[in-house]
């Protein structure tokens, strides 16, 4: 009662009317009428009215305390379930209470909520001290303290009641959770066979701390996503080593484990400083940005996709054996690591020999990228072992490291290996003769289908895109198209065709194709490839881009560039594939390439200008040609 005629005290300093009823045993402002003793009745009216005026406003749970058990929970519930802002105005002891209000504010002002389940405590009691269930919450300076319980499952249980709205659009400003095992649970706990799938997301948390727990987050929510901010998300048994049996685990610790959901972290620390058991993130849908992370453990074990971007770091183990990153058997997706600035606690002699990546050997649909990275006292040659190197991308990352006593500097930016199919035919028309007319130039050939008249083919040098010194020119009154030389594929395979194109006019027919060859020359099963058509190619020169499936029964492809009505311009081709094993793209390979079929040859420029096609016949006698 105290507690509350000072909230009404407050209520009235603040400048607040509380209105009353009439009555002879009450004189102005509420005074009680001067007997001695008190009138009963005198005195419950007064706190009847008071307990209306609290109905309508702001509440503590004590508004709901009827007894003097320490035992808050049914006080603290029934606050929650008011509906109506709570605030409180002390640290509560209960078992478990549950969040499950619609567009509700709670500030714990301060205060903790403190866990007090026993061993012989239902299992809802035990589920965890705080339960999110609610939708449009405005959570304020969540404090929530286990003192070593270990009868709870968690600290915060957050999750989705089937047949309710989700448990989402919840904002959290400040959060500490301390003395558990696990601190938050987002979603079904990890042995439940299906969780139940709701869109838990819209949920941000600002300002999260914790001290001594084994797990600070775990998710396990279909179509869950939680956004943490501003955060220090620290994982260190602490407190638990003078507990009696101490049942934190090292091995099992984690800063977040994802199973089902996304979890992404930004402007926040994760630390994880002492133990090399456990790891720091585990799972999939993780994304980290902008963080610090220092852990001598390894940082990631990946599941699936995990990014991590704009993160300083501290790899603090030494030549523990452990890897940085280390990606779980048969785990599908990618591992993005960029612009990771990874430095080395001091006093550790010369480089690490920790691999940096480890275990894409038993997971082969898994793909990692480091890009634009400063990996310090990391030396190149430990990126990944020798058999899985080639499957991390390495692109423009620095590796700074002590060898032999001198500090050594290094920079590793792989590229891919692709191999230009059709290296062989003039792409650009550089070759070509500029003569507006329909005979073979540069290995292309001119097929009418309808129209005469102004009707060619040609090098042009004043339509050309920037940086280019000419194009291919097709000019047609009805329909008309050009085909290269053949030229050699690799069947089975993906590979991308890049081109810059243009067109003046056009019908639906104008467009490039591929046609398909088999070894003997006719037809493959797939006769012809679509690529690009007057939907793609604008009246201004545009980048063209598409992947292609060269059919398994072809051995050669022609480019067909059709104009319809009109003039079409191309340039800069190039049919790319990461996979040739026939050729590899050696030197000597091209010139075998472009010998390989009758007709077929390179071209050679002689010092005076004069250009020469070379070619070899059946007998392998070699001819040069005025070209």
């Amino acid at each position: 009662m105290m507690t509350v005629l000072g909230l009404t005290g407050l209520s009235l300093m603040t400048g607040a009317k509380l209105s009353y009823a009439n009555s002879t045993t009450l004189t102005t402002n509420m005074k009680l009428k001067k007997t001695d003793p008190l009138d009963v009745t005198d005195v419950n009216a007064n706190f009847d009215l008071i307990d209306q005026e609290f109905s309508r406003r702001a509440v503590t749970p004590d508004f709901y305390k009827g007894d003097t058990d320490p035992d808050d929970t049914l006080a603290v519930q029934a606050a929650f379930d008011s509906g109506l802002t709570v605030l409180f105005t002390r640290n509560y002891y209960v078992k478990s209470v549950e969040m499950k209000g619609d567009t509700q504010t709670i500030n714990f002002n301060g205060y903790w909520l403190i866990g007090v389940t026993g061993s012989g405590d239902t299992a809802a009691d035990k589920d965890a001290i705080l339960k999110i269930t609610g939708i449009y919450l405005e959570l304020y300076d969540i404090k929530i303290n286990g003192q070593f319980n270990r009868n709870y499952r968690a600290a915060i249980h957050w999750y989705s009641r089937p047949n309710f709205p989700q448990a989402g659009f919840i904002n959290i400003y400040g959060m500490y959770i301390r003395d558990i095992l696990v601190g938050i649970q987002y979603g079904a706990w990890l042995d439940d066979p299906s969780p139940h799938d709701a869109p838990q997301s819209e949920n941000y948390l600002y300002g999260f701390r914790c001290r001594s727990l084994q797990n600070c987050i775990i998710s396990n929510q279909p179509n869950g996503f939680l956004k943490i901010s501003g955060s220090t998300i620290d994982c260190h048994q602490r407190e638990w080593v003078f507990q009696a049996g101490n049942p934190f685990s090292i091995p099992d610790s984690t800063l977040i484990t994802c199973k089902i959901g996304q979890i992404s972290v930004e402007d926040s620390e994760l630390l994880k400083v002492e133990y090399l058991e456990g790891c720091g993130l585990l799972g999939r849908n993780l994304v980290v940005s902008n963080c610090v992370m220092e852990m001598p453990c390894t940082w990631v074990k990946a599941e699936g996709d995990v990014t991590l971007d704009v993160v300083h770091g501290g790899f603090m183990g030494g030549n523990s054996g452990l890897p940085m990153f280390q990606v779980v058997p048969g785990s599908t997706g990618s591992l993005r690591i960029q612009n990771v600035r990874m430095s080395r606690s001091v006093g550790v002699a010369d480089y690490l020999t920790n691999y940096i990546i480890s275990g894409l050997g038993n997971a082969p649909n898994y793909h990692v990228s480091i890009a634009r990275c400063d990996l310090g006292e990391w030396a190149p040659y430990y990126i990944a072992l020798s058999k899985e190197r080639s499957r991390v991308f390495v692109q423009d990352t620095h590796f700074i490291y002590t060898a032999g006593g001198s500090m050594q500097s290094q920079t590793i930016h792989d590229k891919k290996d692709d191999v230009n199919l059709i290296a062989s035919v003039d792409t650009t028309g550089e070759n070509m003769a500029t003569s507006a007319n329909t005979a073979n130039k540069s290995g292309w050939v001119w097929t009418n289908v309808y129209g005469a008249g102004a009707v060619y083919f040609r090098k042009t040098t004043s339509n050309i895109p920037s940086g280019y010194a000419s194009a291919i020119e097709v000019v047609a009154t009805g329909e008309s198209f050009i085909t290269s030389q053949p030229f050699s594929v690799t069947p089975n395979t993906l590979a991308v065709f890049r081109m810059k194109a243009k067109r003046i006019g056009g019908g639906g027919h104008a467009g490039i194709k591929l046609l398909w060859f088999k070894a003997n020359g006719t037809a493959s099963a797939t006769t012809e490839t679509y690529l690009f058509g007057t939907v793609d190619i604008d009246v201004n020169w545009t980048d063209l881009m598409v992947t292609a499936a060269i059919p398994g029964d072809a051995a050669y492809a022609k480019i067909k560039l059709t104009a319809e009505v009109g003039s079409l311009f191309a340039t800069g081709m190039a049919f790319s594939t990461a996979v040739d094993s026939n050729y590899r793209n050696s030197f000597i390979n091209e010139l075998n390439r472009s010998l390989d079929v009758a007709g077929e040859g390179f071209i050679l420029k002689a010092p005076n200008g004069t250009r020469y096609k070379v070619t070899v016949d059946n007998s392998g006698t070699l001819a040069a040609a005025p070209y």
